[in-house]
């Protein structure tokens, strides 16, 4: 059932056109086009200042937490307004109309969000590579 319901998510995302500053589908846009214009090209320079502002209250609320969790952090990001990944009907999360445009002010409400999944990636893959392999 959770394979069916992951690919039933992708097709969905990739589905959905966008127009404006990332061409393609919103899936694409999220995955690349998003990630660049939040941290830039730089990815050293990105990463050590995505580090800097990581705290140790937030180290520890992001790593105890089992992956369901980051699955389910992820789908409540994809159903606020501001991704424009669904139109709320009910309890029915529809697709959107048309294509989702992405212009500033779409990269700007979206850049905090993005830059925290990246912090939140980062140091649960370091958390698990240390249980994993030994700190």
């Amino acid at each position: 059932m959770r394979e069916w319901f992951n690919k039933l998510a992708a097709q969905r995302r990739n589905s959905i056109p966008v127009s404006g500053l990332c061409g393609s589908n919103l899936h694409s846009a999220w995955d690349t086009c998003l990630v660049l214009k939040a941290v830039g090209e730089d990815v050293g320079g990105a990463a050590t200042e995505l580090m800097r502002t990581i705290t140790p209250a937030r180290i520890e609320s992001w790593t105890h937490s089992a992956p369901m969790d980051w699955a389910n952090e992820s789908f409540a990001i994809a159903e606020q307004a501001r991704t424009e990944y669904c139109i709320r009907q009910g309890m029915s999360c529809d697709h959107p109309a048309g294509k989702v445009n992405i212009d500033a002010a779409y990269v700007a409400v979206n850049t905090p969000v993005v830059r925290e999944q990246l912090q939140k990636a980062g140091v649960r893959l370091a958390h698990m590579l240390d249980a994993a392999l030994g700190k």
